[in-house]
């Protein structure tokens, strides 16, 4: 059977989104599109044709792309631009995987030396390179399940200038469909990868500083930690608490409970945010603890169509154990 390029499976998932926007019930409760000037004109006329910019549907993911489902991947393997990366732990991937994925040490998620901040631009290059990820090739990350792991790996792709994918549900799920398995890694070319930082996706401890100090309605800190990390009733550096100004909403609310775990419906995921106090044109600052259950959340809110999103990567290793640093309780 001919295999699809998961690209174009991705492309039509997306095109799908875009129609079901567009088209579907009227909704006399729906916001009223915005007319725009920035496109066509008619066959000798130079006047710009008024056309109108498809509402957001709050149901639907704005960009479904990010998150695979199992059988869309299931469709795509074998296709030469895919590369499939494992964040579990090696005896896993040892033990059974992905058709065709390799394996990537989470290890390299961070600098290994220096544990506060993302793997430094040309380890991450030659560490991408090494699995076959280059600059142009679909990409998709998993785990054992529920995107912590995976989501960490896109974001670092992302920062250094590649959008990649996640699967949805991770392993756990592809095993609960019942797809194929393999312990055999698969031959990897090395490949180039030109990492290019995106410094609009990340931000240092003076930032986030500021942001606290000075509070805007149009900027959100928000601490993906748990209410008692929040409170400081569990304390896992110098000083508990959280920045002041921030708002907590744990990362796990993205998930469903039932497990597998999945990303929760989009109309779901926009009520909790916005009940957070992030409104769609808010500029979101994310942090926990090293980063990682913060890439999750940034993840589900670019999901969503947030932009203006930044990873506070030191997070409250480096803000609870800075002497200087205020907090709140």
């Amino acid at each position: 059977m001919k295999r699809l390029s998961l690209l174009a499976l991705l492309v039509v998932a997306a095109f799908t989104t875009i129609l079901v926007a567009c088209g579907g019930d009227d909704d006399d409760d729906a916001p009223a599109a915005t007319a725009t000037t920035a496109t066509t004109a008619t066959a000798g006329d130079s006047t710009p044709q008024v056309q109108a910019t498809p509402t957001i549907d709050p149901n639907a993911y704005t960009r479904p792309q990010l998150l695979v489902e199992s059988a869309q991947l299931e469709k795509a393997l074998g296709d030469p631009n895919l590369v499939i990366v494992d964040l579990r732990k090696k005896e896993s991937y040892d033990a059974g995987h992905i058709p065709g994925a390799v394996w990537y040490d989470p290890a390299f998620l961070k600098d290994p030396d220096d544990k506060f901040y993302v793997i430094r631009e040309e380890l991450f290059a030659e560490k991408a390179g090494a699995i076959g990820v280059d600059n142009t090739r679909t990409v998709v990350a998993y785990d054992d399940g529920n995107g912590l792991l995976a989501t960490r790996f896109w974001w670092v792709l992302w920062y250094y200038g590649h959008e990649g994918s996640v699967l949805n549900g991770g392993f756990a799920k592809w095993q609960k469909d019942g797809l194929a398995l393999s312990t055999e890694a698969p031959a990897v070319t090395k490949a180039v990868f030109k990492a290019s930082v995106n410094d609009e996706v990340i931000c240092a401890l003076d930032y986030v500083a500021e942001k606290s100090d000075n509070p805007d309605p149009n900027v959100v800190i928000l601490d993906v930690r748990s209410p008692a990390e929040y409170t400081g009733a569990d304390v896992r550096a110098a000083k508990g608490g959280h920045v002041p100004n921030a708002v907590n909403l744990d990362w796990t609310r993205s998930l469903t409970e039932a497990q597998p775990q999945v990303w929760k419906p989009a109309a779901e995921l926009r009520k909790q945010f916005e009940e957070a106090g992030i409104k769609p044109g808010a500029q979101v600052i994310t942090y926990c603890q090293t980063g990682v259950r913060a890439a999750h959340s940034l993840f589900t809110l670019y999901l969503l169509g947030y932009d203006g999103l930044k990873n506070f990567d030191g997070s409250w290793q480096e803000w609870g154990n800075n002497k200087d640093t205020k907090i709140a309780r």
